[in-house]
């Protein structure tokens, strides 16, 4: 038998066929999430929105509760104290007391200060939001189309072991060489892997979708709907008007703020304070004493004048000031960063979306002429050299389309994301 026949023969063997025997189909998932649902699940369970949300909720509780700086104190108080040994009596005092803050202007900067707190926190929430929306279509994305990828591999596999098949056909009718079919042998093996390589992918992009949803246990879910990047807006011709929704730009606007009231509680000791009270009581010797009582009513002015007074107020404002200072200088640094940002990712998504329109125009080329060349291989036009590099376009554009497809729709929610688009929006 000569050499290449019996190499064939080994080739062909059921291992060597075993080995190019496609993965069974993954199991179907038990839950098919659409993009509403995740945005819906990831805004009730994703950790870092939670947290920024019990966050604010406990700075508007901080903000709210800044004001009884400024309410009336009133104090009830009832008391008893017992007779000598001797025999006296008993004695019972009730009490009670008002007093109210009508000048105190540090009162008034822990209001200012609580309220820019206030602040800070919603911008950060729609912060965290906008990050999350950003994260989670990232993700819905990878799990969209590593779903997409395993079909195409899944098919390019199936044809490149026909394509094996046809090659073993013609070189046991002496019509083609044996590194031919070995290389033939070879693409399929490689299609396998490629598949293998697919499956896991498509896993990881679950887990990494269960982490922004906020699963703690990973479930096998799979996501369904129609995932088609827009076309971006013509360039704006001022990337400033974005800034306002911007909630990189709201937190350091609510930093300048908070240093706007540090100076205010600094200056604050340049002020005096002025408060009234009033307080009334009764005594006797049994509990809720009679008609005798005493009453006092009064006000106090303070000003302090050394150690926390002028000399140390001098010092705390000049200190608040340059603070603020350097706060109004971050915020211009975020701003013009953001500007950039959203230059970046303008020209980034219509890069993406040229080059998906590109990938897909190849695509469609790359089938055809991979139709077109298994008809003039199998008639004897074509030889398998050529074959070969039409194929291997074929699956390379059949790839780089999905990847340009998924580039596209991941630079759009850039694109919102510096937008400043929360979820839900």
């Amino acid at each position: 038998m000569p050499l290449g026949w019996a190499l064939a023969a080994v080739l062909a063997t059921p291992a060597a066929a075993a080995r190019m025997a496609p993965l069974p189909p993954t199991p179907i998932a038990p839950k098919t999430l659409t993009w509403q649902d995740c945005v819906a699940l990831a805004a009730l369970k994703n950790p870092a929105l939670t947290s920024a949300d019990y966050l604010l909720q406990s700075a508007r509780a901080s903000y709210y509760g800044s004001y009884n700086g400024l309410l009336p104190n009133l104090t009830l108080s009832d008391g008893y104290a017992s007779g000598n040994p001797g025999g006296g009596m008993p004695s019972y005092t009730a009490h009670y007391t008002a007093a109210i803050n009508l000048f105190n202007m540090s009162q008034v900067a822990n209001i200012k200060a609580a309220s820019a707190n206030y602040t800070q926190t919603q911008a950060n929430l729609r912060l965290a939001s906008a990050s999350l929306r950003f994260n989670l279509r990232q993700a819905f994305a990878t799990a969209f189309f590593a779903d997409q990828n395993v079909d195409v591999s899944r098919r390019i596999l199936e044809i490149q072991k026909r394509n094996a098949s046809e090659v073993l056909l013609r070189y046991k009718g002496g019509k083609e060489y044996l590194g031919n079919m070995m290389s033939a042998e070879s693409q399929a093996l490689q299609a396998e892997a490629t598949l293998n390589a697919a499956i896991r992918g498509a896993r990881t992009a679950r887990v990494g979708l269960d982490q922004q949803l906020g699963i703690d246990e990973f479930s096998e879910v799979a996501v369904t709907g129609t995932l088609v990047a827009e076309y971006p807006p013509d360039l704006p011709s001022q990337m400033k008007d974005f800034l306002s929704n911007r909630p990189d730009v709201a937190v350091q606007e609510a930093v300048v703020l908070q240093q706007k009231a540090a100076v205010d509680s600094a200056e604050s000791s340049l002020y005096p304070t002025l408060g009234a009270s009033y307080s009334r009581s009764r005594s006797g010797p049994f509990e809720f004493p009679g008609p005798s009582y005493g009453w006092q009513a009064g006000a106090t002015l303070s000003y302090p004048l050394f150690g926390a007074g002028l000399t140390a107020t001098y010092y705390g404002v000049k200190s608040s000031k340059r603070a603020l200072d350097k706060s109004q200088q971050d915020l211009r640094t975020v701003r013009d960063a953001a500007v950039a940002d959203l230059e970046n990712n303008w020209a980034a998504y219509s890069d993406a979306i040229d080059q998906e329109v590109a990938a897909d125009d190849n695509l469609e080329s790359a089938r055809q002429r991979n139709k077109e060349a298994v008809i003039r291989y199998a008639s004897g036009l074509l030889s398998f050299d050529n074959w070969a590099v039409i194929v291997a376009a074929w699956v390379a554009a059949e790839q780089t389309a999905i990847s340009a497809r998924q580039a596209a729709v991941v630079a759009q929610a850039a694109w919102e994301q510096s937008l400043g688009k929360a979820l839900g929006e």
